[in-house]
């Protein structure tokens, strides 16, 4: 059984000391075998409820201008908050200190 989506993106932001949205949606659509504006949007929303709950932090953002539309992209890094709920929560195995 495959660990749930907001899971994932947390245990991959733990091995990172930070990766931009569009990498890590990448890296997320690839594992859950998922494609698709709707899988894209529906994980920039999961990185929003991540980030407002305090788990992880938007440290830069960039705009690019690609095929006439503008994109707003995010650098996520985990916070210590992030990390602390996910040892209780036993996403991350006691004594992981990245």
């Amino acid at each position: 059984m495959k660990l749930h989506q907001k899971g994932f993106l947390l245990v991959e932001l733990s091995r990172v000391t930070s990766i931009w949205d569009q990498d890590l949606i990448a890296k997320t659509l690839s594992e859950y075998g998922l494609a698709g504006q709707y899988w894209e949007n529906n994980l920039r929303v999961a990185l929003d409820e991540l980030s407002a709950a305090g788990l992880i932090t938007r440290i830069e953002e960039k705009l690019e201008a690609s095929e006439g539309k503008s994109r707003l992209f995010f650098r996520y890094q985990l916070s210590d908050f992030g990390r602390s709920r996910m040892l209780d929560t036993g996403l991350l195995p006691r004594g992981s200190r990245k």
